[in-house]
């Protein structure tokens, strides 16, 4: 394949992959994930399991959220974060989401509300 070719389909597989992902997130991909998640997953749990799973789905919110902040930090880093981390924040967003509306449909204690972070924390950890 000649080099104009080459870079003739590169070129062509970007721009129909830059339409495919526009056309997602315009037509009915929402960003809280929920389209991710089967529907009706946590039917069958109690409410003591639903409340047992939310504390490590908010965990790895969180540690989604820094990892992508830091990514983003980098060069090329909101493409990087992208390919890395988004898929799973938006799947993590969307089991919470389902978990919210099968602890309402069982009449459960609601779910603590938590915003996740929205920047990474300053400075080193401290050691141990």
């Amino acid at each position: 394949m000649s080099n104009f070719a080459h870079r003739f389909v590169v070129a062509m597989a970007t721009l129909g992959g830059a339409c495919l992902a526009g056309c997602a997130t315009q037509y009915g991909a929402s960003d809280d994930g929920s389209h991710l998640v089967s529907p009706g997953k946590y039917q069958l749990y109690s409410c003591a399991q639903m409340a047992a799973l939310e504390p490590s789905l908010r965990t790895r919110e969180g540690e989604l959220v820094v990892l992508i902040a830091k990514a983003e930090s980098g060069p090329g880093g909101a493409i990087a974060a992208t390919l890395a981390y988004r898929a799973e924040y938006l799947q993590t967003r969307g089991e919470l989401a389902e978990l919210g509306k099968a602890t309402a449909a069982k009449n459960c204690p609601p779910l603590a509300v938590e915003e996740p972070p929205k920047t990474p924390p300053k400075g080193r950890p401290a050691r141990r």
